[in-house]
């Protein structure tokens, strides 16, 4: 097929300019070459396309039928070809990307109004979840998660998920402040399951980690929930920064014994599926991502 396609591209270089000499200096060949490839485009079509004479070269009745539908394939494949060439030098076209709802709403969104800035073209669409979405299965290029990726995905990390413990100024107030980190198992708690397994909170200090068994005066399963449950004055409620860094500097929500980290820290990554061939609006999504959220996020910055 590709020398079929040769062939026709030659021919029609040959009709066009009316001499195989011309057609094959504009196609940088040699006018012997430019001859064999039309007798074989004549050969595997079975009928002869150019009556030649040494004044003359004119199309046959075949020729004539052939040239007209040969001229519009190859200038689809041009077009096709430009369309190609102009993608990849200006991304453009549909980005599907999954992400955790608490990191995409503070921190993905804004970011898009930079990138859309940059990368007029392309239109992200943004599905927001806290499962673990099938890339492949579901048609997605890219995901942002905060668990530790499937083996068969590329992961980049997009930046630590520090853990931080909080409370409300009202709670302080009425219950007073943990000075010492058996204190939190005397106070009121908001539990999040995932990361209170069997309603233990962990933390490290110097090399030594401290196991505490604490009252859960509210649970849920949502960490939006928490994050409102700790505002409102519920209890003390163990959060991650990315989500809390807006309450932190505002004065809402207050960090408690920051000397204590909790364990364990987690991250946010970047995954994708392995293609070498990656399209130039996935690959340019990737590398924004990253430059934004690296190497220290805004929400670390400080702490």
């Amino acid at each position: 097929m590709k020398s079929r396609l040769t062939g026709m591209n030659v021919f029609a270089e040959v009709v066009g300019a009316k001499s195989f000499s011309a057609a094959a200096d504009k196609l940088g060949i040699s006018k012997s070459l430019a001859s064999r490839e039309v007798s074989a485009l004549e050969c595997s079509l079975g009928v002869k396309l150019l009556n030649r004479s040494t004044r003359k070269l004119g199309l046959t009745e075949a020729g004539s039928i052939f040239y007209e539908h040969c001229a519009n394939i190859l200038q689809e494949a041009e077009l096709a070809e430009r369309r190609v060439t102009q993608a990849q030098s200006e991304p453009a076209g549909v980005v599907k990307m999954t992400a955790i709802p608490a990191f995409a709403v503070r921190h993905v969104l804004p970011a898009m109004v930079e990138f859309q800035q940059q990368y007029p073209k392309i239109q992200v669409r943004l599905s927001c979840s806290n499962r673990t979405v099938d890339l492949g299965a579901e048609g997605f290029d890219l995901g942002i998660r905060s668990s530790p990726p499937a083996p068969n995905l590329v992961a980049r990390k997009l930046a630590v998920s520090r853990l931080v413990l909080l409370a409300s100024p009202a709670y302080l107030a009425q219950r007073g402040t943990p000075r010492r980190i058996e204190d939190v198992e005397k106070h009121d708690c908001v539990f999040f399951p995932m990361l209170a397994p069997k309603g233990v909170w962990t933390f490290r200090r110097s090399g030594r980690k401290y196991a505490l068994k604490v009252p859960a005066s509210f649970e849920t399963d949502d960490l939006e929930a928490v994050r409102a449950a700790t505002l409102c004055g519920l209890g003390v409620g163990l959060l991650p920064l990315h989500m809390v860094g807006a309450d932190v500097r505002q004065g809402t929500l207050v960090p408690l014994l920051r000397q204590f980290q909790p364990v364990p820290e987690g991250a946010i990554y970047l995954v994708y599926l392995p293609n070498r061939t990656q399209p130039s609006r996935v690959r340019v999504l990737i590398d924004f991502l990253i430059a934004r959220f690296g190497p220290v996020p805004p929400w670390e910055e400080g702490w």
